[in-house]
């Protein structure tokens, strides 16, 4: 399933025409999908910039064209040479800002249209290494005699576990491909705590007691209290007066602690909110 498909699903269940989600997941991998419902639409760029954690199993010794096991299949060399510390000795180089060619077969998009659609009609795409955040990479298992290697990465937004994979298997010189991927956390999200679609289906008019805290990707961000006026005048989308704090992003809560807005305070205190939410 896509990750469309599970928003499809999900607006279905709930009767509520705005829903998205947080970070798409490839049809071939599972794992923690966070759904963004109603209001909370307005939060899904902060969602995107939650990092994100996977268990991502690799096929040494082969390449594929999608750069997992959903393309076409193509041995290179035998990865029996290939030992555990060779591996371990080559992730530091990842990890980091570093330079990253995306997969053809993927969703980024070229000239307003989604590289796979291209790569499907046998277009030639120069690909352009783009910059991504991979925050720590580690080596869970490596099974010598059948070549799979078991990975834990977290990255940050735009990263393609896939890319990872098959950069890996080159630098080792036999190849490698993604097997299988798990995202096991977005953010504060966790695998552990993730709700089944089938079990969220299930539970029919009662879904709503899995919905989480509309504030919960600002609450480590600073805070704007105002009164009861000033949150009805937000409300109706009237400016609010200079602030005396410093430029950045700030939540603004009423006196409950009620989320209000979120947005950007400029050098001279002005607030320009991205996203506000009426009572």
């Amino acid at each position: 399933m896509t990750s469309f498909g599970v928003v499809h699903r999900v607006r279905r269940l709930t009767g509520v025409r705005r829903v998205g989600h947080g970070g798409t997941l490839d049809p071939a991998a599972d794992g923690v999908l966070p759904v963004l419902i109603g209001p909370a639409t307005r939060l899904t760029e902060l969602v995107h910039e939650w990092p994100k954690t996977y268990r991502a199993t690799l096929q040494l010794g082969a390449t594929s064209t999608t750069y997992d096991a959903e393309g076409v299949v193509t041995p290179r060399s035998d990865p029996s040479r290939v030992n555990e510390a060779m591996i371990t000795a080559l992730l530091p180089d990842f990890v980091g800002h570093i330079a990253q060619v995306p997969p053809l077969y993927s969703a980024l998009k070229v000239g307003g249209e989604p590289l796979y659609r291209k790569a499907r009609r046998g277009e030639t795409v120069a690909l352009v290494a783009r910059p991504v955040q991979i925050i720590g990479i580690a080596l869970r298992s490596f099974d010598q005699a059948t070549g799979r290697a078991v990975i834990h990465v977290q990255c940050g937004r735009g990263a393609y576990v896939r890319s990872l994979a098959h950069d890996l298997g080159a630098r080792l010189g036999c190849g490698a491909y993604l097997a299988a991927l798990t995202r096991t956390a977005v953010g504060p999200l966790q695998l552990a705590d993730a709700v089944l679609l089938g079990t969220l289906e299930q539970a029919g008019p009662n879904w709503e007691r899995w919905l989480l805290a509309l504030d919960l990707p600002l609450r480590d961000w600073a805070a704007i209290t105002v009164d009861a006026g000033q949150a009805l005048a937000l409300s109706h989308g009237q400016p609010m007066g200079p602030q005396p704090v410093a430029a950045g992003r700030y939540r603004v809560i009423d006196e409950t602690g009620r989320l209000l807005a979120w947005g950007v305070i400029d050098a001279a205190g002005r607030f320009a909110p991205a996203g506000v939410f009426p009572p």
